[in-house]
């Protein structure tokens, strides 16, 4: 054999095995992608990949996930949830299908289902809330870009530390008035709720807060919806997130810029509308109770805004709600390092959440 046949043979060879090695890797790419990663180095920490995306879902240690590799099960605070089929075991961390999530959803429902039936106390709420400057190198850049302005620190505490932990408070309270269903969305629609909750924030604010914040707050507003990019031009805010929510198209509308676009715009139609708000009628349509009456006016002053500040707002709006005789949970306030984070996480049992409270991860945010 000549030696050109020897070298054209051996190149065959090479390209044959560099092929099979591409094949191959291409395969294990897509089946990594199709499959969920538990990771234990965060107290909850999911991580999944799925086409071109990643996402990854930290709750700021609300509940701890252990794994055992040789039978995975997974802890909340106490209870020991065994995973179900579908599970397996690969680089010694337990794996499901992203298609067949129902694996893990039901064993953790399940878990919290028989919690909530030995806790016969009232339900607590858990109102996370982001930290300024604390996020990834990104996220802080987007914050600071979004809000603009001399002093981008100022304007994130206002609107978020503020505002909106009274507005995610406002959910609380349709919570717990049986206007919210977690496996229905709201049984308001979720642009109504957002309406509802936002014009109680801002009529909360005008009857016992300082005016001018309110009118730095819509200067915020203005600002933040110059530098976001509107998803349409020939449909409102409310039209289009109706729209997208009723055919289901979550992962279009959920992102940061469109959610942003759509939540600054109805902040800034509640701040225009702030000389007409009435929080008598719109605490009646929270709590479907006519009854509640203001009392004699005061305000609530901060001279200082900022993440010490949000139990203390949030203890004083719970405050001076109960008052009016309306319900509203206990809360606890969860920091979280995103910037972004900023929701009710929801009502929960208190004898789940008792190791995070002594440990101090959830502060108490009432008296």
């Amino acid at each position: 054999m000549s030696n050109a046949s020897k070298k054209r043979k051996i190149l065959l060879g090479v390209l044959i095995a560099v092929l099979v090695l591409a094949l191959g890797g291409w395969l294990l790419y897509r089946l990594q992608l199709s499959w969920v990663s538990m990771e234990d180095n965060l107290p909850y920490d999911i991580t999944w990949n799925e086409a071109d995306s990643t996402v990854h879902m930290d709750v700021s240690g609300l509940f701890d996930m252990v794994f055992d590799t040789q039978e995975p099960v997974a802890y909340i605070g106490d209870e020991r949830i065994p995973m179900q089929d579908g599970v397996q075991i690969r680089n010694s961390r337990p794996y499901f299908n992203i298609r067949d999530t129902s694996v893990f959803n039901e064993g953790l429902n399940n878990a919290i289902n028989a919690i909530e039936e030995a806790d016969t106390s009232d339900p607590v709420a858990v109102i996370a809330n982001g930290l300024y400057g604390q996020g990834t190198e990104e996220q802080n850049a987007t914050v600071d870009a979004l809000l603009g302005g001399e002093n981008p620190q100022e304007s994130f505490e206002l609107y978020f530390q503020w505002y909106n932990s009274v507005h995610e408070l406002g959910h609380s309270i349709t919570t717990s008035y049986g206007t919210y269903d977690s496996e229905n969305m709201n049984l308001r629609h979720m642009v109504e709720e957002e309406q509802l909750v936002n014009s109680f924030a801002v009529a909360f604010w005008m009857y016992y807060g300082e005016e001018e914040k309110l009118d730095e707050l819509e200067v915020i507003v203005e600002r933040a919806l110059s530098n976001i990019t509107p998803p349409v031009e020939d449909m409102s805010h409310l039209d289009f997130m109706r729209k997208a929510i009723d055919e289901g198209k979550f992962n279009e509308v959920f992102t940061l810029e469109t959610y942003g676009w759509f939540q600054y715009n109805i902040v800034r139609d509640a701040l225009r509308q702030r000389d007409s708000l009435d929080l008598e009628s719109i605490l009646a349509q929270m709590t479907g109770n006519g009854n509640v009456k203001l009392q004699a006016q005061e305000t609530l002053v901060y001279p200082t805004l900022g993440a010490d500040m949000v139990p203390e707002i949030l203890a004083d709006v719970t405050s001076t709600m109960r008052d009016l005789g309306v319900a509203v949970p206990d809360i606890y306030v969860t920091f979280s390092t995103d910037p972004n984070d900023q929701a009710l996480r929801g009502s929960f049992p208190v004898t789940l959440l008792e190791p995070y409270i002594e440990e101090g991860r959830l502060i108490p945010a009432f008296r």
